[in-house]
């Protein structure tokens, strides 16, 4: 049987990234904000509206763990929704006011975290890196 702590491993890299996305996002004085609601924001930082639907597809999560996130981040006043005028059993989510204001914070955070996670690697190792995490993804 061949086994290996790779799994294990990219457990440990996540457990390491949402630790230092939590300590940049506690710099910005952002600590009700978990890295997972940064997906979200990321998403509507591209999209500017979108609709439940549409943000679990972009962002690779399922509905209902969506709603939750949307509506922790509604209550935080950084996004809001409104009905979908093409079809009323959905509602579109965009950024408030200060969910705009995030973005030029979040744009920093986002280029720590790759220059700390590429940190000695050579663009071509960053091809296959990426191409060998993607053949492992499609494998499950």
């Amino acid at each position: 049987m061949n086994t290996d702590n790779t799994i294990n491993l990219i457990g440990r890299i996540r457990e390491k990234a949402n630790k230092f996305l939590l300590n940049e996002l506690g710099k910005l004085g952002l600590q009700n904000i978990a890295p997972s609601h940064g997906d979200i924001l990321a998403a509507l930082f591209r999209c500017e509206e979108a609709t439940m639907t549409e943000i679990a597809d972009i962002i690779h999560r399922d509905r209902s763990t969506v709603t939750a996130l949307v509506n922790k981040l509604i209550g935080l006043g950084y996004i809001s929704s409104k009905k979908d005028p093409n079809d009323n059993r959905s509602n579109i989510i965009y950024l408030t006011e200060k969910g705009e204001s995030l973005k030029t914070g979040f744009k920093k955070i986002s280029q720590k975290l790759y220059m700390l996670e590429y940190n000695g690697i050579s663009d071509e190792e960053k091809i296959i890196f990426k191409s060998l995490l993607q053949k492992i993804y499609n494998n499950f």
